[in-house]
């Protein structure tokens, strides 16, 4: 006779099938953030931005996609830290609040998975049971929470009405009242969001240690996903985009891939799935000895920019020491190839910047692979103004850090982002 898997169990395995795609990879660290524990108590799911609670009555009637797609709605929250940057919101009307951020997630979570391969929104006899309407695709909580204001006073809806215990429930199973209809809603929200616990839960200091594991999580997913050809949204790739200065990101994204695996982090096994007999991936892997870095030389791209992009990269390669350093000049070829091994010498001082005409980054991973070019990390520079659609990234092993100069709105066709700017 077969077991049937506890509420536990099939959470975990969520868990590692959600990692093992490419479609979702980039949540990998995001799953080991916070605690992840089921409860029998009458509710469905509720998190409080760092930790996520799973009614053991709900989980056990939803089939597997519904519940992978439940996983990273919980997610989400803590990866955009819902909890914490839109409490002003929750203050002038929670209702609002709730429903916005729900609306957020969700019709990013469909649009990332359109045919249903591997979730599948919750529904409830057959009528989607999360708040979704694709009016708001595209849009940040701050948008929709203004237009569900909006409706509300054009309702004649008061200000931050409460459940019938003045808690924000949203959930189907919980006492309804946090539920706001909304078009192509469905039923309501489907998870429950613990503010006060996120606000007064946790010190100052609690609170900053969050954010540094919620941004090391999302950018060692980030490279993980890089490494198995995952492609990531829009908001997903601004999710990432760092707010600081570009050397320092840099200096990150090259460092975290020479790292050793003897390196203390969460990308160790972790002992809750080794039952299963399944040791998860390791982010970082084995210590990377090859580095590529590919030079956008269209003509916007030179001058002191460059020279300053150069001065810090040669620092951090003195630094890391990989064992080989390919340089590409590229425009709508690579017009130029430098290899230095050892890396100890000035790259600077020697390379000899080539081209000048259109720009095209698919004849980047095209010559790399003509020439049998196969790094552990490849960094791009380019001002992100391209003649032509990517169409040549996906597939790629490695990691990328595309550095944009002059283009906030560049997208990447797969890979991390920063914006250079001095």
């Amino acid at each position: 006779m077969i077991k049937k898997l506890t509420a536990e169990q099939r959470i975990e395995l969520v868990h590692v099938s959600l990692m093992r795609s490419s479609e979702f990879a980039l949540f990998a660290g995001l799953f080991m953030v916070g605690k992840t524990s089921v409860v029998d108590l009458p509710i469905t799911a509720r998190t409080n931005g760092r930790d996520a609670q799973y009614g053991r009555e709900f989980v056990n009637g939803l089939s597997d996609k519904e519940l992978a797609f439940l996983v990273l709605h919980e997610n989400m929250h803590k990866a955009y830290r819902h909890l914490t940057t839109w409490k002003s919101l929750h203050d002038i009307d929670h209702n609002c609040a709730n429903h916005a951020c729900d609306y957020v997630i969700n019709i990013q979570l469909v649009d990332l998975d359109p045919n249903e391969k591997l979730i599948a929104i919750p529904r409830l006899d057959g009528k989607v049971m999360g708040l979704l309407d694709p009016a708001y695709r595209g849009m940040d909580t701050r948008q929709v929470f203004d237009i569900l204001r909006k409706k509300k006073k054009e309702k004649g809806g008061e200000e931050g009405e409460e459940g019938e215990d003045g808690g924000d429930e949203g959930g189907v199973g919980g006492k309804g009242k946090d539920r706001q209809d909304g078009d192509k809603s469905g039923h309501g929200g489907f998870d429950e969001h613990d503010w006060k616990e996120a606000v007064d839960g946790m010190t100052e200091e609690e609170k900053r240690e969050l954010a540094d594991d919620i941004d090391q999580a999302l950018r060692q997913g980030g490279i993980y996903a890089g490494k198995v050809g995952g492609k990531m949204s829009r908001e997903m790739a601004e999710m990432l985009t760092p707010k600081v200065n570009w050397r320092e990101v840099l200096r990150r994204f090259i460092k975290t891939s020479l790292k050793d695996r003897d390196s203390p982090s969460w990308r160790k096994a972790h002992k809750n799935y080794l039952w299963q007999d399944i040791i998860l991936p390791s982010i970082m892997g084995k210590r990377i000895k090859h580095l590529a870095v590919g030079l956008d030389t269209s003509g916007s791209i030179q001058g002191p920019i460059l020279d300053a992009f150069l001065s810090e990269l040669n620092k951090i390669i003195k630094d890391v020491n990989p064992d080989r350093v390919d340089v590409m000049y590229w425009d709508t070829e690579v017009a130029g190839h430098e290899t230095y091994t050892g890396a100890k010498g000035d790259i600077v001082k020697r390379t000899n910047p080539v081209g000048g005409g259109g720009t095209d980054p698919d004849c980047v991973p095209v010559f790399m692979k003509e020439n049998g070019i196969a790094p552990d990390a490849l960094v791009i520079l380019s001002d992100g103004h391209m003649h032509s659609e990517p169409a040549n990234w996906v597939g790629g092993k490695y990691p990328v850090l595309w550095c944009i100069i002059g283009n906030d709105s560049y997208t990447p066709p797969r890979g991390q982002l920063v914006n250079v700017k001095e």
